[in-house]
């Protein structure tokens, strides 16, 4: 699966200084096309989510990613309108593609929301597979890496396992 991104210029925006992510689908396929704010405070809406085939299609052909990372026009219509549920003053016409990429979901295309996953195989010692990370797993990245530490001390090393760091940076923050 892909997700697409388009840039914005145009109406319907000149209150937005935030970032602004919808409430999901009833499909909860994936969390909504959101607006994302660049340094420069450009605006962007993104990511869609687009099925690309099966792995018998990209191991027969050889340009099979160079095809589907491009974000194309095609994509205008359906974004400007996910879009247009949360700000209906924007104007399609100012979209235009900017960049896509892939969307390592962990489910097939069709099926609900899932989340990333972490695991760890006792049978092949030391090998620990963070699967299925998009942006909202992203956003957690440090606990991530502490998790993983943990995970690494106590089932590859065999050490007992304390706070970790990011943990106690935390205190008081609550």
């Amino acid at each position: 699966m892909t997700g697409n991104y388009m840039s914005y210029k145009g109406p319907g925006v000149s209150n937005v200084s935030r970032l602004i992510y919808p409430c999901p689908g009833g499909s909860l396929d994936h969390l909504g096309t959101h607006l994302t704010l660049d340094l420069d405070v450009n605006i962007r809406f993104g990511p869609d989510t687009e099925p690309i085939g099966s792995p018998s299609q990209y191991s027969q052909n050889p340009d099979f990613w160079q095809e589907h990372l491009a974000p194309s026009d095609s994509r205008i219509a359906s974004i400007a309108e996910a879009v247009q549920d949360y700000l209906p003053g924007i104007d399609p016409a100012g979209l235009s593609p900017d960049y896509s990429g892939i969307r390592p979901n962990i489910s097939p295309p069709g099926s609900a929301f899932t989340d990333f996953m972490i695991r760890h195989d006792t049978s092949r010692k030391g090998l620990i597979e963070l699967l299925g990370f998009n942006s909202p797993g992203l956003t957690s990245s440090l606990a991530t890496g502490e998790h993983v530490a943990r995970m690494v001390r106590k089932e590859v090393w065999g050490m007992k396992v304390g706070r970790g760091e990011v943990e106690r940076l935390a205190d008081g923050w609550e």
